[in-house]
């Protein structure tokens, strides 16, 4: 197990596992502004752009920042079928709000004038990078990250199982919950 019971306990009532700043503020909004400069200086870097989820998805909780970087060029394009629109693959990052604790994924998003389709985080979309041009950001990316604290933490180090008793306020897994889902969870 990664997480301690209380470490776990901790995650679930929103309140930071480390003693660093700016997770030991536990305040939110501190977090927030630490990461627009991590997020700002990773797309510099990296030459990218970004969509990136700082309001919990409009409503409920997240415990994390959903940063998602991409180039819009046809090496990250996907198909959007039937729609005129956008439509591209990108590194997804999940900054924890409560640690300094990160994990990679890899997703699409599309959008057009009527709407538009994004992946949601799960633990099994966790360090699988498969689209070659989504590779070639992950190192530059992981060094960015690292030079502000951050650290990595990888499928095999989340997949604990929870104590059936833990209830974990999540719309991303039905259960049974493990250490992922206590660390990035949303609750709408």
């Amino acid at each position: 197990m990664m997480f301690s019971a209380q470490q776990i306990n901790s995650l679930l009532h929103q309140q930071a596992l480390s003693e660093e700043y700016p997770w030991s503020a536990n305040d939110p909004r501190v977090v927030e502004v630490f990461y627009k400069a991590v997020c700002a200086e990773l797309t510099r870097r990296t030459d990218t752009s970004s969509k990136i989820e700082w309001n919990h998805y409009g409503s409920g909780y997240a415990s994390y920042v959903d940063a998602w970087i991409y180039k819009p060029i046809s090496e990250f394009s996907v198909d959007y079928p039937g729609k005129k629109g956008e439509a591209y693959e990108g590194l997804c990052i999940l900054l924890s709000r409560l640690s300094p604790y990160f994990v990679f994924l890899q997703g699409a998003k599309s959008w057009a004038e009527g709407g538009g389709s994004s992946y949601m985080p799960t633990y099994d979309a966790v360090d699988h990078l498969t689209h070659p041009s989504v590779v070639l950001l992950e190192a530059t990316a992981q060094e960015v990250l690292a030079n502000f604290g951050l650290l990595r933490v990888f499928k095999d180090n989340l997949g604990s199982p929870l104590s059936p008793s833990i209830r974990v306020p999540t719309n991303l897994s039905d259960g049974p919950f493990i250490e992922f889902d206590a660390l990035y969870y949303w609750e709408d």
